[in-house]
This record gives structure tokens, sequence and C-alpha cells, in this order.
């Protein structure tokens, strides 16, 4: 959801489309009973670091805005 606005710069909304695909997939394998943590690689390894940097995207946005 933090991708979908068009308030946020186009590298967050990117950026959060990309986590969103990588924690989609992990979903599924994980449902298919797939043995994950959060540190296998190559999925949730390269998800979260994503995820943070979306998050931190949408932050600096909110602050730029009220600056």
């Amino acid at each position: 959801m933090v991708s979908i606005p068009k308030i946020l710069p186009i590298w967050v909304r990117v950026v959060g489309i990309a986590a969103a695909v990588l924690f989609s997939i992990v979903g599924v394998e994980l449902f298919l009973g797939q043995p994950l943590n959060a540190l296998s690689k190559p999925l949730p390894f390269f998800a979260y670091p994503l995820l943070a940097l979306t998050m931190f995207g949408w932050a600096w946005a909110h602050y730029r805005a009220e600056a």
C-alpha cells in the first residue's frame, strides 16, 4: 500500500513493489512447506532490506512534506 499513492517518490514505490513481490514469494514458499527463516537466502534475506528502505523512504517523504 505504500507503493500505490503517487504522493511518494517513484524510487520508494519501486522498492516497495519489489519488497512486496519478494515477500509474496516467501509467503507462497512457506505455505508450500519450505523451511525458511529471516536469514534464508535469497528471498527473505534480500526482502527485509528492501522493506527497510521502503519504510525509510516513506518516513523521509513525510518529513520532507512537513518541512
